[in-house]
């Protein structure tokens, strides 16, 4: 009876999720596109702070969804989803011609060490089934993980594929590297917020770019700088673990390239040919 009763509470939760993630998708100014681990809660951070220099809303804060648009009607409502359609299985609801569009793309191999990772430590029960992930994939060795058509390579080749089509007849929209961000964080966030028909001195721009640097947000996080949770440790999911290890950290790595260091010369060759062969060309990440 109490594991019905669990069943139960856990099908309502589930319900109520998908419906506030519903509205948020549709009441959307701005829709950021991304799969997990791409860098978007850098993105965040990155236009959070840039609209607290401009219209003073909490530092502390992150933008999710209206939250400084009822605090400040001049800022965009963001909703950061892993699609350009909502639910991703059935599109229900798709992006409107009448919301921008940035899709955030980062190289698919450092998406797949990065959501390894994610997947063993941080990410919840919860949060796997919504994502359609068998709690399983945590016991996975990282190239079993990475070559996975559910998991890994395949699977982001196939966002980034299905995204590049979709942004074909989308009429105000926009993509952005990870790399060309990490590159030149300023010039970019300055392109961001001229695509969000804002403009910003260069002095403010450089504010938020330092705010969100990546030696900085580690610290901010190790210190529960942010009020909302999304910045912090989370226990290990497969049991206990040292509070200092980078593992359980949202800001974990964060490079360029990285990917690399963890696959023997074979193995990263299989991983090349995967996206040599697969991904969309335009994206820049077949050479």
């Amino acid at each position: 009876m109490i594991a019905l009763l669990d069943r139960l509470e856990a099908w309502r939760q589930a319900r109520r999720w998908r419906a506030k993630r519903a509205r948020m998708f549709a009441t959307a100014d701005l829709l950021v596109v991304s799969h997990t681990k791409s860098g978007r809660t850098w993105l965040r951070v990155l236009l959070s702070h840039l609209w607290h220099l401009e219209h003073g809303v909490p530092a502390d804060e992150l933008v999710r969804g209206d939250n400084f648009k009822r605090l400040v009607p001049a800022i965009p409502a963001v909703h950061f989803a892993r699609d350009t359609r909502f639910p991703p299985e059935t599109g229900e609801l798709v992006a409107s011609p009448a919301q921008r569009l940035l899709v955030l793309v980062r190289d698919p191999r450092d998406v797949a060490v990065s959501f390894w990772h994610h997947v063993r430590r941080r990410a919840s029960d919860a949060e796997l089934a919504r994502k359609r992930i068998p709690p399983e994939a945590r016991a996975l060795d990282l190239f079993a993980f990475a070559t996975d058509p559910r998991l890994g390579v395949p699977r982001v080749i196939g966002f980034y594929n299905r995204w590049w089509h979709d942004l074909a007849r989308h009429p105000r929209c926009t993509r952005l590297r990870y790399e060309d961000l990490r590159a030149d964080p300023a010039g970019e966030l300055d392109r961001v917020s001229r695509f969000l028909g804002e403009r910003h001195p260069p002095e403010r721009i450089a504010a938020a770019v330092a705010f969100a640097s990546f030696e900085s947000l580690k610290e901010k996080e190790r210190q529960g700088f942010f009020a909302s949770g999304r910045l912090g440790p989370t226990q290990a999911a497969a049991g206990a673990a040292p509070a200092d290890d980078p593992a359980l950290y949202k800001v974990r790595e964060g490079s360029v390239g990285g990917w690399r260091r963890h696959f023997a010369p074979d193995q990263a060759a299989v991983l090349d040919a995967m996206v040599r062969d697969t991904l969309e060309p335009g994206w820049g990440y077949r050479a």
